[in-house]
Parts: structure tokens; sequence; C-alpha cells
């Protein structure tokens, strides 16, 4: 294959699969932080340390969904019923980057669908973690509040559930780790076409 050749495929492949490449970096590091955190400390979830620069995006993404869990426990409360209510929380930060990925999935913006999808990935770890703390609830809670108001602690025990705190865990960081993989391979299922400026002559 001549070089020219070579050139035009690499460029083609970049320009197909860029955007999976420069997730690529931060999806490994969050995979490795939930494995440890799951397998080894959950104190992993909050301590874990991601190098320079994805520890900036790391801040940004952890602190945005952060504000979105909390404002899920506000909007949850309009329906009265506190198991809704503390499940709010972990739901409106999954329904949110869903409900964006769903309008960039309307609007056919492959780069959009793969960033949301990253987004939900992350999301659905981020619960793991707080899911496997409900029966130790070792984690420290915002505004240092008590260990009673640990919102996974109070969902497992409402359903009787509290002894598989680890399973649903590891069950939501397996849900996590698929939809980094659709968003790796979302290149796949978009087609990019080519505009062609026809010039007719219609009598």
């Amino acid at each position: 294959m001549e070089t020219d050749q070579i050139k035009t495929l690499a460029g083609k492949v970049l320009k197909k699969w860029w955007c999976s490449l420069l997730m690529l970096p931060f999806i490994i590091y969050s995979i490795n932080q939930i494995y440890l955190a799951l397998h080894y400390n959950i104190f992993f979830a909050v301590t874990y340390h991601y190098p320079f620069p994805l520890e900036i995006i790391h801040l940004l993404v952890d602190n945005f969904l952060l504000i979105v869990h909390e404002a899920g426990h506000t909007f949850f409360r309009v329906f009265g019923v506190r198991f809704i209510t503390i499940l709010g929380g972990s739901l409106f930060q999954i329904l949110l980057p869903l409900l964006i990925m769903g309008f960039f999935w309307f609007n056919r913006k492959s780069i959009g669908i793969q960033l949301s999808l990253c987004m939900i990935g992350y999301s659905w770890l981020d619960v793991a973690a707080y899911a496997a703390d409900g029966g130790a609830r070792q984690l420290p809670l915002i505004g240092g509040l008590d260990k009673s108001a640990h919102d996974w602690h109070n969902i497992l025990v409402s359903m009787h559930a509290l002894d598989y705190d680890m399973t649903v865990g590891v069950t939501f960081a397996a849900i996590g780790i698929l939809c980094y993989l659709i968003a790796l391979l979302t290149p796949l299922f978009f087609h990019q076409y080519k505009e062609v400026d026809l010039d007719l002559e219609l009598k």
C-alpha cells in the first residue's frame, strides 16, 4: 500500500473514531476505579486519583452528577413517597443523561450520543459504588449527614435486600461498562454521508 493511501486510510479512521479514542483513557481509569472500590476497598470510589488532564474531566463530570443527584431528591419528593424520594437521587442522575442522549439521538448527532452514553456509563458506576456501600455505610455523605441518611442503605432495607448490596453494586457496574462499550462502538452504527451539490436545470 502506498504512503498516500495509508495516510488517506488513517485519516478516515481518525475522522470516524477520534471521539472513541479520546474517551478511552477516561473509561479505562473509571473502570479501574470501580474495580478497586468493589473488589478491595470502597473508599477508592471517592479517593481514586486520575492523571492530568483526566482529573479535570472527572471533577467536572462527578460534580455535575452530584448536583443532578441532589436535585433528583427534590424533584421526586413531589410524589410524596419516601422510597421514591430517596431513590430519586440515583434515578435522576441516570435519567437526565439518558434524556440528553435521547435529544442527540433524535437529532442524529453521533458525537453527542457517544459523550452522553459515556456519562450514563459513569453515572451507573457511581451509583454502583453507592449501592455496594449500602450495608457497611463507609462512604462519607454530602454535608456530613449521619449514616442513617445513606440512600442505598434505606433503599435496600425497604426492599429487604441489604444482604445483596454488593450484588446490586456489581450489577450496576456491569450496566455502566456496557454503556461504555456501546459509547465506544457508536461510530459503527452511524454512516457518514458526503454532501453533493446538484445543479439541475429544470424545464
